[in-house]
């Protein structure tokens, strides 16, 4: 449990929640994101301000053997901070092998039948561990993960607690009250182009946001030498 924990052990005995942050395209790479979520007054409790508990937390959490390709930025609020962790892997095979992942569950399989792909998870790490009362502490117990996945193929078959047809997002919830013990999905051949370009317009909104000021500014120069030239020609 120690090495499985490393960082999830340190903020969650302290009473914080975990939201879970996936994105597989439909080339099967992976966008991971995830927020951990603390009071305030947890922050006040440990004698240490805000900038000094989110930095002092945020290299304990990079120091640790795996995480080098991790980036990790904190966010405070009048009530809530949070550390954001981010990193992309090439394909499911890179995720399911980080460390990150094995934080979550132990293991996974992904089978490929034609153009179908499935993934299940192994054990949840979490619920083992409150079963085997490896984890003590009440204030973990009381903690929840909120995994949402975004996919840009088409999901045939899940086992997810909420889903967002429009956005094409399942969302699992995990805490002591969760009756299942795995995640599963399976995704198809027939992809989501709708949620495809709203992802990466989301994604790029500053350099698109450049880019039509660009445009616009060539238009509304060129009309103005147009109607210049024929003010010209008309007076000549």
């Amino acid at each position: 449990m120690k090495k499985i924990f490393i960082f999830f052990v340190i903020l969650l005995l302290t009473g914080c929640n975990v939201q879970y942050d996936l994105t597989i395209t439909n080339k099967e790479e992976v966008r991971e994101k995830f927020y951990v979520f603390i009071d305030n007054n947890t922050i006040d409790n440990s004698n240490m301000s805000k900038d000094e508990y989110l930095d002092y937390y945020s290299n304990l959490y990079l120091q640790n053997s795996g995480y080098e390709n991790y980036k990790v930025d904190t966010k405070k609020g009048k009530d809530i901070s949070s550390f954001i962790v981010t990193r992309n892997y090439e394909n499911l095979n890179d995720y399911i092998t980080s460390v990150s992942f094995k934080n979550m569950f132990y293991n996974a399989t992904i089978e490929r039948i034609g153009n179908y792909t499935s993934f299940e998870t192994s054990k949840n790490q979490f619920l083992e561990s409150i079963k085997n009362n490896e984890i003590v502490s009440e204030d973990m117990k009381k903690n929840t993960y909120t995994i949402n996945i975004k996919f840009y193929n088409q999901v045939v078959n899940h086992n997810a607690d909420e889903v967002d047809e429009k956005n094409n997002i399942y969302t699992w919830i995990v805490n002591k009250d969760t009756t299942k013990n795995t995640l599963y999905f399976k995704i198809g051949p027939k992809v989501r182009y709708d949620v495809m370009i709203l992802d990466y317009i989301q994604n790029n909104l500053l350099l698109l946001s450049i880019i039509g000021i660009i445009i616009l500014f060539i238009l509304i120069t060129s009309l103005y030498i147009f109607i210049k030239i024929k003010k010209n020609n008309e007076i000549d």
